[in-house]
């Protein structure tokens, strides 16, 4: 970034992110608020699933689990100055700030809930309509 006076500020531009920040002409007493707007940022998608609001509603697609890798470097928040996960769950519901070891941990925490609805709620389902289908069928 360079302001109108010539005093050039540089960083690190990451080969992830989408845009570069670079501007010219800035004013001297605007140079502080461009950098703190700096957000190095890169999305990725997530799962597209059906939801419904109600019971009686058929249902709307929705995107799941879509966030991005985003970096502020210099945010206020320190947390923030180096990447990060942003997950956005669903609509407004987001999982902020996420470190290495935090995206690991609910990584883990989705395998094991996937693991038990695969494996335990899966097969109960399966038996419960089972059932029905047998005590409905006669």
């Amino acid at each position: 970034m360079t302001t109108t006076n010539g005093y050039t500020t540089t960083g690190h531009l990451p080969a992830w992110a989408e845009d570069d920040p670079s501007t010219t002409g800035i004013p001297p007493q605007h140079l502080g608020t461009e950098l703190a707007g700096i957000n190095h940022h890169q999305p990725f998608p997530g799962q597209s699933v059906t939801v419904s609001v109600t019971d009686d509603d058929p249902g709307i697609g929705a995107v799941i689990l879509c966030g991005s890798i985003d970096c502020a470097p210099y945010s206020e928040d320190p947390a923030s100055r180096q990447p990060v996960v942003n997950l956005q769950l669903i609509d407004d519901y987001w999982f902020l700030n996420l470190d290495p070891e935090q995206l690991a941990t609910l990584a883990t925490q989705l395998r094991a809930q996937a693991d038990h609805l695969d494996h335990t709620v899966r097969p109960a389902l399966t038996a419960a309509r089972q059932d029905w289908t047998n005590r409905h069928t006669a």
